[in-house]
């Protein structure tokens, strides 16, 4: 039998929150797992293993076949550029967030590094100045020197080809999954709400302003007088973002819930599963994660009228002008003020989801990576 050859994760995920590229890296290492545990002909080839800091950990995977080894003694991009490299001497080095140790990238080892936009080259404002001095460093080392780059959509591609217009052979398109199928089954379902009870709103994601929160509050705020609803806006802020604090409309402050940034998957299938609809009315997105959550959980979706939602949704969700708060309003009354719409959207959001699997996502990676292999030979 000839020797495996092993694939090294980069585990700097298991110390960070989790948004939606940790949980990228969350679901596709247990997707990989699951299929080794199926002895799936797709992982025959390879042995995995996770490469984690010592410190800082606020993550446990519970994955039956792939190991996690600690190593180093520094944090964060310090470890990555360090520790990592320092811990392993062969294999495949796969990066799912963003970033990869520079002086591996300059060697001679494989390398295959999922970068999932370039939102602080478009949106620049909204990220402090160490965070993007850092990225404008790494990131085009990534693109240059990796021996594959995975992003998540073709619309992001076809950004990403505006910067790096000589690289579209390097760049795979991989769409994110949904929710895992332990969750659909462990998560309890959402009891019916009372006939008296106020619809809930729900926004999920990054309260940082590519992500339009404000312009959520300001479409609520002009339905204010004409229906009863609720709004739980579920994210947090994150120290790569400039400090914008939202304004809450005069008058809305009763009913606006902050939950905070939410880990635990559960809570977030409780809250997709008792919302009337989810509201997401992002300026730019790449392959983003909750519309097609929510649709999992027959959640009602309105979404911003922007390429990638309209290639990661379909006709499974109600679009809306994201630039134009009465547009949003106007989506989100037809929504609550027709079950008959209500209803075609959970049924059609319901299909959409099943199209995105991790274990698809999984596959395909592999597949990135058994090219890269062929092409080092």
């Amino acid at each position: 039998m000839p020797d495996k050859t092993t694939i090294v994760i980069n585990g700097r995920f298991l110390t960070q929150p989790i948004t939606g590229v940790q949980r990228y890296a969350h679901e596709i290492v247990r997707a990989l797992d699951d299929l080794i545990d199926r002895s799936a002909p797709e992982v025959e080839p390879f042995s995995f293993q996770i490469v984690a800091p010592r410190k800082d950990l606020i993550h446990e995977l519970p994955l039956r076949h792939i190991d996690i080894r600690h190593a180093g003694n520094l944090r964060g991009h310090l470890w990555e550029q360090r520790d990592l490299p320092a811990a392993f001497e062969d294999g495949v080095l796969f990066c799912p967030g963003n970033t990869a140790p520079l002086s591996t990238l300059h060697s001679d080892q494989p390398v295959v590094v999922t970068v999932h936009d370039l939102s602080y080259l478009y949106f620049p404002d909204a990220y402090s100045f160490s965070f993007k001095a850092l990225y404008k460093m790494l990131i085009p080392a990534a693109f240059r020197r990796a021996d594959a780059v995975i992003t998540v959509s073709y619309s992001e591609k076809a950004a990403m080809l505006r910067y790096y217009p000589r690289l579209s052979h390097k760049i795979h398109v991989i769409q994110n999954g949904g929710l895992g199928r332990r969750f659909m089954e462990a998560a309890p379902q959402a009891e019916p709400p009372a006939d008296d009870e106020e619809p809930m709103l729900l926004y999920v994601g990054a309260l940082n302003p590519r992500k339009n929160p404000q312009g959520i509050l300001q479409a609520v705020s002009l339905l204010a007088r004409r229906m009863k609803f609720r709004l739980v806006l579920a994210g947090g802020g994150s120290k790569s973002f400039q400090n914008k604090e939202l304004a809450i409309p005069k008058g809305l402050s009763d009913r606006v819930e902050l939950t905070g940034q939410i880990n635990d998957t559960d809570q977030l299938i409780e809250l997709y599963r008792n919302a009337a609809c989810l509201v997401f009315p992002s300026f730019y997105e790449a392959s983003p994660l909750p519309p097609i959550e929510a649709m999992a959980c027959n959640c009602p979706v309105i979404a911003s009228d922007i390429p990638a939602l309209q290639e990661r949704c379909g006709d499974a969700a109600l679009y809306c002008d994201p630039h134009r708060p009465e547009d949003i309003a106007d989506k989100i009354q037809q929504v609550l003020g027709s079950p008959e719409q209500a209803e075609a959207l959970r049924r059609k959001g319901a299909l959409r989801a099943r199209q995105y699997t991790w274990e698809f996502c999984a596959k395909e990676t592999l597949q990135v990576i058994t090219k890269v292999l062929n092409m080092k030979k």
